[in-house]
């Protein structure tokens, strides 16, 4: 079942390896913690967005087989250029960045994944800002009509993103539900 909770601590592992990148550190092993982090950030993102369709989601941390996933499944992701060309060196941050003492992540290639996983963030609407599609009024009321009404009441901006990600689907048949109703009927003269 598809859990927001997922995309939340997805989100805090990118604000954690960001937040360690830009603390200076006299050790070259610290950029070990930072690529888990980010690691663990796409992993969780593209685990939630499996989930949001169905997919039962294997106990993996490949990157690769889990893109492909979403690609076969249909879920709700942009998979960015960047992201598809470094999934094999994204999964192998997950285990030797934390049991192989004499791996070290090098500087450059952290520089540019920080960035490129926040841009991987921001195109799947996954932040504090409202994603481009809920600033349509009729389609943020649609996506929260079908929230519990207590849901409705707390529901962050944050957490509104990732309800889309959830009912992207649902909202596209609705919208076209409700664009053939008020579309004009042509008739002959």
């Amino acid at each position: 079942m598809c859990d927001i909770r997922l995309f939340k601590s997805a989100y805090l592992d990118y604000q954690a390896a960001v937040s360690l990148y830009q603390t200076p550190f006299p050790d070259e092993m610290y950029f070990n913690i930072v690529a888990y982090h980010l690691q663990q950030c796409v992993e969780k993102v593209i685990k939630g967005a499996l989930e949001c369709v169905g997919v039962t989601v294997p106990n993996t941390h490949r990157i690769s087989k889990l893109l492909q996933m979403v690609i076969h499944n249909g879920a709700n992701l942009t998979i960015t250029e960047w992201l598809d060309d470094h999934a094999e060196m994204l999964s192998e941050w997950e285990a030797e960045s934390r049991y192989n003492m004499d791996f070290i992540v090098e500087k450059r290639k952290i520089e540019q994944a920080v960035q490129q996983v926040g841009s991987f963030l921001e195109q799947n609407g996954i932040g504090e800002n409202l994603r481009e599609e809920l600033k349509n009024i009729r389609v943020k009321e649609t996506l929260m009509s079908f929230l519990p009404k207590e849901e409705r009441l707390k529901c962050s901006i944050f957490e509104m993103n990732c309800y889309y990600i959830m009912f992207e689907k649902k909202l596209k048949r609705q919208e076209n539900t409700y664009e053939s109703e008020v579309r004009p009927v042509k008739t002959e003269s």
